[in-house]
């Protein structure tokens, strides 16, 4: 290796320091830096000093990107409520600087007196109410600036739980065990057969009873004590079913498609269009689209693609948080500084440090 600089005071060594120093001389690598050099790189600042020389400062580090854009108006906001939860979803915006969603309610259609219940920084939230609960939501986005944009829309989104299957369940039953026909049903069948057209008007009914164990069935149609009309019918049996007589199997018995055993009722198959239900134990579930109000636990989750706010994982395994880190399938690590530099980047050979230009200034591990 060479020397950068030749010994002595004499013109030609002065000389060819000179030369060196100003790059006129060899490959550059002595050549002196100066301020404006490091001006030129954004290392430094030139700042005006007394008597009109200039001072190096040190540079802010305010390599921040391109100030964040005016938020934009949500699109496609749906709520669809549960049980005791709201499931909130909207279009992910893709202006430049957003950071969040706020999220407001009221249980009436006035904007004016709605509160925040929560920001998200994912297109979809999960608000937890009460069962029965119905009111009104508005939702707008909020930039990293924390400069706020218009709301989704002036009027409110609706929303509703269901009621409380409990309470449903018990309502029905005491409705059904103020009927007529159930104290028509349980009296011996000689008082039936005495007093059963006089019971209730427009009343039918016919019993058996065989050793103290009784069935019936009962019709009525009428008006109860508070002027309501009622129609009703009550079987009155430990088990009930339903088959067809004129389809046995090969082997002479026949399928029971709808049946009620020990107080459950047992369907063989069933299409429903709607259905409430509080606790469903399924071995099985296909469905074109699952919403969970609140959470979703599970020990295997297959999906082809990710989505939460500005967390992505495809389905090759790449991960992408926001647009300043990533980390490829292929174990490469990217960290921005900004949007327009690349910063850090990390692989299975090598670390390399960029610039806010995009230049190599550091590389650690293979240099080829």
């Amino acid at each position: 290796m060479t020397k950068g600089f030749r010994a002595g005071r004499d013109p030609a060594a002065l000389s060819e320091n000179i030369e060196v120093l100003t790059g006129q001389r060899g490959d550059g690598r002595n050549r002196a830096v100066t301020y404006a050099d490091l001006a030129d790189l954004d290392l430094a600042k030139l700042r005006s000093g007394a008597g009109g020389k200039l001072q190096l400062k040190p540079s802010p580090n305010d390599n921040t990107g391109p100030a964040p854009a005016f938020p934009t108006q949500p699109r496609n906001f749906k709520a669809n409520g549960g049980f005791g939860a709201v499931l909130l979803e909207w279009d992910m915006p893709n202006y430049r600087g957003h950071s969040l969603t706020e999220i407001y309610r009221s249980t009436e259609d006035n904007l004016a007196n709605a509160v925040m219940v929560a920001s998200s920084a994912a297109a979809v939230y999960g608000d937890p109410v009460d069962p029965g609960w119905q009111g009104f939501y508005w939702i707008r986005f909020i930039n990293s600036a924390g400069v706020a944009g218009p709301y989704n829309a002036s009027e409110g989104t609706p929303a509703k739980t269901a009621a409380d299957i409990d309470e449903i369940i018990d309502l029905i039953n005491k409705e059904i065990n103020d009927s007529p026909l159930i104290g028509e049903l349980t009296n011996s069948v000689n008082d039936l057969d005495q007093n059963g057209g006089q019971a209730f008007q427009k009343m039918w009914s016919t019993k058996v009873d065989a050793s103290g164990i009784t069935a019936g069935i009962g019709i009525v149609a009428g008006i109860d004590a508070n002027g309501k009309p009622i129609a009703q019918v009550a079987i009155s049996a430990s088990q009930f079913f339903v088959f067809d007589p004129n389809n046995p199997t090969d082997t002479g018995s026949y399928a029971i498609p709808f049946s009620i055993f020990e107080g459950r009722v047992v369907i063989d198959e069933a299409a429903i269009r709607e259905a409430t239900i509080k606790i469903l134990n399924a071995q099985t579930i296909v469905a074109d689209e699952v919403k969970a109000g609140i959470s979703i636990s599970t020990p295997t989750l297959n999906s082809a693609t990710i989505n939460n706010g500005k967390f992505t994982v495809d389905a090759a395994g790449n991960l992408k948080i926001g647009d300043l880190f990533s980390v490829s399938n292929t174990g490469r690590i990217t960290i921005r500084q900004g949007a327009g530099s690349i910063g850090l980047v990390i692989t299975n050979e090598r670390i390399e440090v960029y610039n806010e230009n995009g230049a190599l200034m550091v590389r650690l591990g293979k240099l080829n």
